[in-house]
C-alpha cells in the first residue's frame, strides 16, 4: 500500500473516530437534559395541592375579575379542609386567603384571631370527616356590579358540595367583592344564602 493510501485510511478513522466521539456527546447531553426536564416534571407531580399553592403564591399574579378571585380562594379553602399540611404551611395559607380580603374585612378580625377561628373550624370539619368535594362560582355573566358608598363593587355566588362519608350536602355562599385603590377585587364580605334570602 502506497504512503497516500495510508494517510487516507488514517484521516477516514480519525474523522469517523471525531464523528463517533461526537454523536456520543451529543446523545449524552440530549439525554441528560431530557432526564433532567423528566426529574422536574416528576417533582411537580409529587408536590400536595397544599405545596403547589403556596410555592406558586410569590409568582402569581394577582386574580383579575370577581370570579377568579373567588376561584382562588376556594382552591385556598379546599386546602385547609381536605389535605394535610405542617402550622406553618397552615399559616401561609392563611396569610393567602387573608390577602384577598378587603382591608375592612380583615379589620374585623386580626391576624391570630383569623387563625384561631379557622383552626376551630377546621377541626369541625375533621371531626365530621367532612370535606369540600366541589365548588362552583357563578359564571361572569352573573355576577352583579354595582356602586356602593363610591366603590364598585361585584356580587356572585358559589355553591359547595361538602361530602361526608357517603352523605353529600349542598351550601350556596354570596360573596360581595369591592375594588380597592390598586383596582384589585377584594372580598368585602361574604354569608351562607337561605331560602329565605332566596324567596325573599
Amino acid at each position: 500500500m502506497k504512503k497516500s493510501g495510508i494517510k487516507t485510511v488514517i484521516i477516514m478513522l480519525v474523522i469517523v473516530g471525531v464523528l463517533i466521539g461526537l454523536y456520543g456527546f451529543i446523545s449524552a447531553r440530549d439525554s441528560s437534559e431530557s432526564q433532567g426536564a423528566a426529574m422536574e416534571t416528576e417533582a411537580q407531580k409529587e408536590l400536595t395541592a397544599v405545596q403547589k399553592l403556596i410555592s406558586e403564591a410569590p409568582y402569581k399574579d394577582y386574580p383579575a375579575t370577581p370570579v377568579q378571585v373567588v376561584k382562588y380562594y376556594n382552591e385556598i379553602t379546599a386546602c385547609f379542609y381536605n389535605e394535610t399540611y405542617s402550622d406553618e404551611q397552615l399559616m401561609s395559607l392563611a396569610r393567602l386567603s387573608r390577602s384577598l380580603f378587603d382591608e375592612e374585612l380583615k379589620a374585623t378580625q386580626g391576624d391570630v384571631d383569623y387563625l384561631i377561628a379557622l383552626k376551630a373550624d377546621i377541626q369541625t370539619f375533621k371531626k365530621g370527616n367532612i370535606t369540600i368535594f366541589q365548588s362552583t362560582v357563578s359564571p361572569s355573566t352573573d355576577v352583579e356590579y354595582f356602586t356602593h358608598d363610591g366603590h364598585e363593587c361585584a356580587k356572585l355566588y358559589c355553591t359547595y358540595t361538602l361530602k361526608s362519608g357517603s352523605v353529600f350536602q349542598g351550601t350556596r355562599e354570596v360573596y360581595i367583592l369591592r375594588k380597592d385603590a390598586e383596582d384589585h377585587w377584594r372580598i368585602f364580605g361574604f354569608d351562607i344564602v337561605t331560602d329565605e334570602d332566596v324567596n325573599g
